[in-house]
């Protein structure tokens, strides 16, 4: 009999992929504020209340915590918000796993540092600079002290199809760039974008494995300004890279400070899983079938 899972963020960018990918597994409870159907059940993190509500009636073995204001413009706007969302939430549910013994795996972000350096690992220092990655950081602490035995999962900036959701950038980049228009990539931001249809089996592998506590990375295998990853899905996808323009990010006004370079190192975890990251061409491959 599967044990039961309850994640949160359910119907979220990378709580859908999860949703499916985890039930093979487990007992998948999806929980948000918009989950309809079988195994959907009601939550409010921004509510304590509802988040002790949901934990009590699902009595869960693990948790998954993919919920959270991942918008960093929208949590610069209304940090008290942010607060409750991405900060009290977390310190309430990891409390309660630490009282049930239920293992968390929480999510969280590269932005937690300040891309001075890439190419960070687990135990170089964070330095957040904005309202939404220090709310990550403070978050991280308390899924640890709360929640002994809980891991960590900071992630790139995640690429794919939505799953039913709103588009993501791969999706806008596809449509423009077929329909012969151009689009643009900043050339002075690095990332190692997450793969996220990887991340199912990640999170599978984590939660088969109490040792894997603490905190952990796993993006790509590749660093790249988003221009260069831009040019290189069009030409996996046979559009013409002239369409891709080079942009500035220092020339945007963005409500939160964006790292220059929040490359992670993800090779601890990928030699405890037997995983490999992607690469951005194996990814854009991957992915090229899902467009019709």
């Amino acid at each position: 009999m599967k044990r039961t899972l309850l994640l949160t963020g359910a119907t979220g960018y990378i709580g859908r992929r999860l949703a499916q990918g985890l039930s093979a597994s487990w007992n998948v409870l999806r929980a948000s504020r918009t989950a309809a159907g079988e195994g959907a059940v009601d939550l409010n993190l921004a509510d304590p209340d509802s988040i002790r509500r949901t934990f009590d009636s699902a009595a869960p073995a693990a948790v998954v915590h993919a919920g959270a204001e991942a918008d960093p413009d929208a949590c610069e706007r209304d940090p008290e918000r942010a607060k409750r969302v991405n900060v009290d939430a977390v310190k309430v549910l990891a409390g309660l796993c630490g009282v049930s013994g239920a293992r968390l795996v929480h999510f969280s972000t590269d932005l937690v540092f300040d891309g001075e350096r890439g190419w960070y690992r687990e135990d170089d220092a964070p330095n957040p600079l904005g309202v939404y990655a220090r709310g990550k950081l403070e978050s991280e602490e308390a899924a640890l002290v709360r929640a002994p035995g809980a891991a960590v999962l900071r992630v790139s900036t995640c690429y794919g199809r939505p799953l039913g959701g709103r588009p993501g950038y791969v999706d806008t980049m596809h449509a423009k760039l077929s329909r012969g228009e151009p689009v643009s990539g900043f050339v002075d931001q690095w990332r190692t974008s997450t793969f996220a249809d990887q991340l199912p089996e990640v999170v599978t592998k984590i939660l088969a494995d109490e040792d894997l506590d603490g905190v952990y990375h796993w993006g790509g295998s590749e660093r790249m300004t988003r221009f260069e990853s831009s040019v290189l899905f069009a030409r996996v996808f046979g559009f013409d890279e002239n369409l891709v323009h080079p942009g500035r990010a220092v020339d945007m006004k963005f409500a939160s400070p964006r790292p220059r370079d929040s490359s992670l190192d993800s090779s601890k975890l990928a030699a405890s899983l037997g995983i490999a990251p992607m690469t951005y061409e194996s990814g854009f491959k991957a992915l090229k079938g899902s467009f019709k």
